[in-house]
């Protein structure tokens, strides 16, 4: 199974978009963490257990809904949901579905 988080690391300083208003923001990506920058310069943390949580849910079901997310993942905290649904979009493989607001994984041929 391809390591996701290693992936992600590769995107570190790429633009990632919200999911709500599809506004862009820069991730940063570390061993210990997902940092999120808004144009504003405010930033935000995504702790890299609650990245891996939401990519084994992703890989397992090769689907993640926004509330599987959001009641699962980040205990309803909706900005937290949608940044790491934000982030997990950009990785290779990810496609985003509005409705349902939904990461599916396609599967490699």
């Amino acid at each position: 199974m391809t390591d996701l988080y290693s992936e992600l690391k590769k995107l570190s300083g790429r633009n990632c978009f919200t999911l709500t208003y599809n506004k862009p923001a820069r991730m940063y990506v570390d061993d210990q963490k997902v940092t999120i920058v808004y144009p504003s310069g405010n930033t935000k943390d995504l702790p890299r257990s609650m990245v891996m949580e939401a990519i084994h849910k992703l890989q397992r079901n090769e689907m993640l809904t926004l509330e599987e997310v959001h009641m699962e993942i980040t205990n309803q905290n909706g900005p937290q949901t949608d940044r790491l649904l934000a982030v997990l979009r950009e990785l290779p493989g990810v496609e985003f579905t509005p409705s349902p607001r939904a990461l599916y994984l396609k599967k490699k041929q």
